[in-house]
């Protein structure tokens, strides 16, 4: 019973874990598919990071409309500055990286 707090935490990482390859392998192994689409939204997301100086960072997210379905993707700052609301064209994406927008 001493052990309770180690195997909760040893479970979590697991869980983790497992989360990171799941992702890993829907990216690597999905085939790259291509849509008509329009960006919808753009946002910002301020984000923990030990790694930078003031222990936060921003995270860009673009919302795609490809017919009935809303596709989200984390981008860099200079693609995020790129897309334009309403700016419709070709998307091609695999997993959940986008490859081209065009």
């Amino acid at each position: 019973m001493e052990n309770v707090p180690g195997y909760i935490f040893l479970g979590i990482i697991l869980i983790l874990g497992i989360a990171c390859a799941v992702r890993f392998l829907q990216d690597k192994c999905s085939p790259v598919k291509t849509v008509k689409a329009t960006v919808v939204h753009k946002q910002t997301v301020e984000a923990f990071s030990k790694y930078s100086g003031t222990g936060k960072h921003t995270k860009y997210a673009v919302t795609f409309q490809a017919g009935q379905k809303k596709l989200s993707f984390y981008v860099s700052e200079f693609s995020y500055r790129g897309y334009k609301i309403k700016e419709t064209g070709t998307l091609k994406y695999k997993g959940s990286r986008i490859i081209d927008f065009s």
